[in-house]
């Protein structure tokens, strides 16, 4: 068998081999576990706590427009408490590049298929006049 005969067969089982490499792997990318829990979140149904809805007023949003605007915010692991039972509590926060667009952060309490949001924590330079 002559050189280029064995570089033609290689070949064939070389891209033979690279497409079942591709169908077993497909288009996987890399998702921080940061990425993938709001991601998770985003995708559940929310509710509000009376404080939460009203801080949520305050600031001319809505459940719709939140979960499209989180995707601008990050979890904050150590302030969260992941392990509390019955469900875990969430620290959510704006990303480094969009804190001066968003002056709040929030709290979510993440069971299973439902994220309670608890409460807004705003800027010192907004003044709200919701009760806790």
């Amino acid at each position: 068998m002559t050189f280029w005969k064995r570089l033609q067969f290689y070949g064939i089982g070389f891209g033979i081999g690279l497409l079942v490499v591709l169908a077993m792997l497909g288009n996987r990318s890399c998702v921080s576990p940061n990425e993938m829990k709001m991601q998770e979140l985003v995708f559940q149904s929310f509710e509000l706590s009376p404080l939460a809805q009203c801080k949520l007023s305050f600031l001319k949003k809505n459940t719709a427009l939140l979960k499209i605007e989180m995707r601008h915010f990050e979890v904050n692991y150590d302030l969260s408490d992941i392990h509390s039972t019955p469900c875990g509590l969430y620290f959510i926060q704006p990303k480094k590049e969009f804190e001066t667009n968003y002056p709040f952060t929030f709290v979510i309490n993440d069971c299973d298929t439902i994220s309670k949001i608890l409460d807004f924590k705003l800027s010192s330079a907004l003044a709200c006049s919701c009760q806790p």
